[in-house]
């Protein structure tokens, strides 16, 4: 069985290879050579790189008597005509090819490598198709691009399936306009996010900062003035000192656990806003599926309403054919009928140039006969002065003239029948002629008499035939002449049907034909108007990409920026965690300590109060020693009054030193403010980049409603084309039976006539219904 061939031929522009002769028995597969398939000339495999192993497959169909293509997945697509078929790593529709055109493998790839940029060239070829029985298959410009006259093949020359791949091209540019929008409404939103949590984390770790270098300086004040007072005070001041002490330690204790807590819920609080993050990270990664999910709806969509635009533009085209081939149709039928009509005239015209013929020589054999009767009565006028003289001068023969008189007055009874009935009038003057000699020789004998009345009898059949066959010539003239008169009359009559049939078609197919001319402008305006939409549509969403990358562009480097921020502040953010984790372990170690120092200090002063209180015993022994010493012991409290005083000197530098403390702290709070104010600031910025992003989204949405709109149009336009289809095949159901009736009826009268007309019946509902060959069983 033989197979279909196809013919790979390469082009200037491509990777050098050996043309191919691939014969179709089964899909062959096109790709990049390995080491278990190399490049032969029965196969389809290249020695290129820009190829993927499995590129794409080509093949053969049986039942349609087509070729198709299919890219199975590739890396960098293949081209018909330079119209590429699916995207990158997608595998695309059947689509089908024809002879001469130029297929595309892959595209040209430059690598960079040491020795400077290598660019790899794409397997370009011109493709040659050959069907099974040898011939070569159809051109792409015998189908598209032949000239065809009427309206309808114009509207369908300028409405090719280029549009409807531009409106889906742009439908995916739209779409991926609108994922890039919200994709960047994400991002900002999450940048926002964390920058709102940066910036609490960094205040918190500030105010964090800030208390525990207050907390460090006051407990150094604290043990300053401890280590002051433990010197120069009495029990009852060091007492009082200690127990105050022991509440400032509970007051700080209890502020740092108050900030532990807050830093401690503040790590909280950033742990809820990280889950809340992913869980509206997540919550977008969904969104994102489902607008993926609805992206592939839309882009099925999009090419289930291409694929039925091109049915509807190639049935119009078939119409169209179909309309020109019932055009020729009916003029040939004309041309046939006039060819017939002129025959039939030429018919009647030779039948009356017979009749008139024929009534010339029935006139000319009348003249004939009125001759011969006058010639005939002459004779009888003679003959009887002739039967009077030889009665007078011959009585001896007059017995043989009387017999012999009947005779002659019955044979000139029969020449006159003769004469009417147009014999022929040399033979009476010759039978006359001889009768009269025989009349006039009287001598002649018996014998002689009966030769003659033999003879007579003789020449009497001999005039007897003529008579019959003029006769019967004259019953087939009339014969003759009425069956052409019916004949005549019966195709008049058919002619004149004809001609009044034909006429209501004409009408009919001129009625027909404007109304189609009328919807073909019509469609032609709608398909025009549709055309200077899309150009327009075009023209927007290629200003709105420039613009749109443009923005993305400058969101980008912003991007970059604020990322470059947020890692800076995240390490400051890291850093000053590690050192609240450094100063809160140092905090605990020096309280630790302080406490330990404390306690032993408590116990260092219980055991001096042990010793105080045994000296006391000592003392109240020696009281009367002591009073002598009260002078010297009231010395002794003025010098300590001295020293208390310097102590509160001390305390007051100490609360200047807080002072200078405050001041700082107030600085540093100065600071924290202009920082925030900063942050506010570029927040103000992100937000009205924000909204700008926004008020763009929006933009592109309201094309994209337009283009849905324009979508919706086209689909409300097919389904009125599949309506009319309909109808059109109800019509043509409706003539069918029609045309049935018809014939039953011609079948059953045997009208000859009756097969023109159901060819003429036919015909029309040929032209006027073109498109219902294919549907009709």
């Amino acid at each position: 069985m033989p197979s279909a061939l196809a013919i790979f031929a390469c082009r200037p522009n491509s990777h050098p290879f050996q043309e191919r002769h691939v014969y179709l028995d089964e899909p062959v597969k096109i790709g990049r050579s390995v080491a278990r398939c190399r490049p032969a000339q029965n196969n389809a495999t290249f020695d290129c790189k820009v190829l993927s192993r499995n590129h794409a497959l080509v093949w053969f169909d049986h039942k349609t008597g087509k070729f198709y293509l299919q890219d199975t997945k590739s890396s960098n697509g293949t081209f018909i005509n330079s119209q590429r078929l699916s995207r990158g790593s997608e595998e695309s529709p059947p689509c089908e090819i024809m002879s001469g055109d130029i297929i595309q493998f892959g595209v040209d790839v430059t690598e960079n490598t040491r020795k400077g940029k290598v660019t790899h060239g794409c397997i370009v070829s011109t493709i040659k198709l050959f069907l099974p029985d040898g011939m070569e298959a159809r051109l792409r410009s015998d189908v598209i691009h032949a000239p065809l006259p009427s309206p309808v093949d114009k509207v369908a020359a300028n409405t090719p399936s280029m549009y409807s791949q531009e409106l889906f091209q742009l439908s995916q540019y739209l779409q991926e306009a609108l994922h890039r929008e919200q994709m960047l409404e994400q991002k900002l939103a999450t940048l926002q996010r964390l920058l709102a949590v940066t910036q609490e984390a960094s205040d918190t770790s500030w105010q964090a900062l800030i208390d525990e270098d207050r907390l460090l300086s006051r407990l150094e004040v604290m043990g300053n003035q401890l280590q002051a007072c433990s010197k120069n005070q009495t029990e009852d001041s060091i007492r009082k000192e200690l127990i105050a002490l022991q509440e400032d330690k509970h007051n700080y204790e209890t502020t740092a656990k108050e900030s532990l807590r807050r830093v401690l819920q503040e790590k909280i609080e950033v742990v809820r806003k990280l889950s809340e993050v992913e869980r509206s990270l997540s919550n977008t990664e969904d969104e994102c599926t489902h607008l993926k999910e609805m992206n592939e709806r839309t882009q099925e969509e999009l090419r289930e309403l291409a694929n039925k635009y091109n049915g509807a533009v190639n049935e119009i085209k078939d119409l169209s054919d179909k309309l020109k081939v019932a055009e020729g149709k009916q003029e040939e039928i004309q041309q046939k009928g006039l060819a017939e009509k002129k025959e039939l005239q030429h018919k009647v015209d030779e039948m009356e140039e017979r009749e008139q013929e024929l009534q010339a020589k029935i006139e000319a054999l009348q003249a004939d006969s009125d001759f011969t009767n006058e010639r005939l009565t002459a004779l009888q006028v003679r003959l009887e002065h002739l039967q009077e003289k030889t009665l007078k001068e011959h009585n001896s023969l007059g017995i043989q003239v009387d017999d012999f008189i009947p005779k002659i007055n019955g044979s000139t009874e029969k020449e006159h029948f003769l004469s009417k009935s147009g014999g022929d009038s040399t033979f009476i003057h010759q039978f006359i002629e001889c009768q009269n000699k025989l009349i006039d020789e009287g001598h002649l004998t018996k014998v002689e008499e009966a030769k003659l009345l033999k003879d007579a009898q003789m020449d009497e059949q001999e005039l007897n035939e003529p008579i019959a066959k003029v006769s019967l010539l004259k019953a087939l003239l009339e014969e003759e002449r009425k069956a052409y008169r019916l004949q005549v009359e019966d195709s008049s009559k058919q002619i004149q049907l004809l001609q009044a049939q034909l006429q209501r078609l004409q009408e009919d197919i001129d009625n027909l034909r404007e109304e189609k001319e009328n919807e073909i402008s019509s469609t032609r305006n709608e398909l025009l108007s549709a055309q200077d939409e899309i150009l327009l549509l075009q023209q927007v969403a290629e200003k709105a990409a420039s613009e749109r990358d443009i923005d993305i562009a400058t969101l980008q480097e912003e991007l970059k920026k604020v990322r470059g921020e947020l890692e800076r502040w995240r390490k400051e953010a890291s850093e000053y965690e590690k050192e609240i984790v450094s100063l809160q372990a140092s905090f605990q170690l020096r309280c630790q300590q302080c406490e330990v120092q404390q306690k032993e200090e408590v116990n260092r002063l219980q055991g001096e109060l042990e010793k105080l209180r045994k000296e006391w015993n000592a003392l109240e022994s020696e009281c009367l020693t002591l009073k002598k010493e009260n002078t010297l012991l009231a010395s002794e409290l003025q010098r300590q009054e001295k020293e208390l005083h310097s102590s509160q000197k001390q305390s007051l530098a100490l609360t200047s030193d807080l002072s200078v403390l405050e001041m700082t702290r107030k600085e540093l709070e100065n600071q924290m403010g202009t920082l925030r104010e900063q942050h506010q600031r570029d927040a103000a910025s992100l937000k009205s980049l924000l909204t700008e992003a926004e008020n763009q989204a929006k933009d592109v949405q309201k094309e994209y409603e337009k283009t849905q709109a324009v979508l919706s149009e086209l689909k409300l336009k097919l389904e009125m084309t599949e309506q009319e289809k309909q109808s059109i095949t109800d019509e043509l159901k409706q003539c069918k039976e029609n045309l049935k009736l018809l014939q039953e009826k011609g079948n059953n009268r045997q009208w000859p006539w009756m097969p023109v007309l159901a060819a003429l019946v036919a015909v029309t509902a040929v032209v006027l219904y073109p498109g219902l060959t294919r549907a009709s069983p």
